[in-house]
């Protein structure tokens, strides 16, 4: 098939999930397409745009931020321009801006097949507000276009109760993870990576990662980090991600006197060392689609810490053997959590966790998944 996968960001979760999945196509034979934005970008999103390319496929810049902006108008151009040349038997968005602007590509006579991966809508957030009506109306109106595909039953709920999105143009296709690329560290790998990170030998190790923006709350994670600390010496915190919340992050852990026990990284081209020298993993989002950071975790067999959120809450019903739970934006019911983590870490206990991972959210069942509905709309 020619598909053409439209996204915006180029880096983090949703770009993760995109280029997964271009790179299974790809390897399933399909003909793969892409338009993206660099504004958000990173030596990954060059490296999908050269193998695009180089297997034959057609490639645009849109060059546009998640915000609406003037650039929008051209980017809707452009990309109209990329379907007449590329001449794609389905197009699958992601993320709110790429999903606007694909679904817009009807009112200038795209006629092919739509589907739009939304990766957590705004309005999961709670937050209300005149930018979470806005931004629920314009998902209202649009998800009469195309196939939307929830990555969770969490999300699911949502489009059909709130956005009431009509239940035929839903589907529920959750998120993926490579288990063959991600796996549990020996012990010897382990101790080397924390070794150059400067971690003590006998740390206990928490982990994090993802954008320092609202829907994570990072600021939660260190004010519950902080009251964990209080009765653990060993306690250390590896926070990995980039956002509009680092220079909030930096002030407060200096003011709650963490600073010394966090290890800080904006970015990783290739994130498995993180995971890979980790004691366990901690989400504290205001909501998720599906958490690839969390998949992740799971296929290298780590403890989790969820927050009581909208995707977090797929993992909670899964039966996990190592995974606690506080609800969100509740910093005394984190450092609860991670205290009972902590103490858990010393005991061994066996974990079904890479075991989930591999029976439920294989590349080939998910990722397969997409390419049946893709062909089932092409040949309606």
């Amino acid at each position: 098939m020619r598909i053409l996968l439209v996204t915006e960001p180029g880096v983090d979760g949703v770009f993760r999930h995109v280029e997964a999945l271009a790179s299974y196509l790809l390897e399933q034979g399909h003909v793969v397409h892409l338009a993206y934005s660099d504004v958000r970008g990173s030596d990954r999103l060059n490296r999908l745009v050269e193998r695009v390319t180089e297997a034959g496929g057609r490639t645009t810049n849109l060059a546009v931020s998640n915000a609406p902006g003037p650039g929008d108008v051209g980017a809707l151009l452009r990309l109209r321009r990329l379907v007449k040349e590329a001449k794609p038997e389905v197009i699958h968005a992601h993320s709110s801006k790429a999903g606007a602007l694909t679904r817009a590509l009807v009112l200038l006579g795209v006629r092919q097949p739509i589907f739009y991966t939304p990766h957590a809508y705004y309005g999961l957030s709670g937050k209300g507000g005149m930018k979470a009506r806005f931004f629920n109306a314009i998902e209202t109106v649009l998800g009469r276009v195309g196939t939307s595909i929830n990555l969770s039953a969490g999300e699911l709920a949502f489009a059909r109760e709130t956005l009431r999105i009509p239940q035929r143009r839903l589907r529920v296709i959750a998120n993926p993870v490579d288990c063959v690329r991600f796996q549990p560290a020996s012990e010897s790998r382990r101790r080397e990576i924390r070794e150059g990170l400067g971690v003590p030998a006998d740390a206990v190790l928490l982990g994090s990662v993802g954008r320092l923006a609202f829907q994570k709350d990072p600021l939660t994670l260190y004010r519950a980090f902080a009251k964990a600390c209080e009765g653990r010496a060993d306690l250390w915190l590896y926070h990995l991600g980039d956002g509009e919340l680092a220079a909030d992050c930096a002030v407060l852990a200096d003011e709650l006197g963490i600073r010394g026990r966090i290890v800080r990284q904006s970015y990783l081209s290739e994130p498995l060392s993180f995971y890979q020298a980790l004691d366990g993993m901690i989400l504290t989002s205001r909501y998720e689609g599906l958490s690839f950071a969390v998949l992740e975790a799971l296929a290298c067999d780590l403890p989790v810490i969820l927050s009581q959120a909208p995707g977090n809450n797929d993992f909670l019903e899964m039966g996990l053997t190592h995974c606690w739970s506080a609800a969100k934006e509740d910093a005394d019911g984190f450092a609860r959590v991670i205290g009972e983590w902590a103490v858990d870490c010393a005991k061994k206990r066996p974990s079904n966790h890479r075991q989930v991972a591999e029976e439920r959210f294989s590349q080939g069942a998910c990722f397969g998944g997409l390419v049946r509905e893709y062909e089932q709309a092409a040949s309606a």
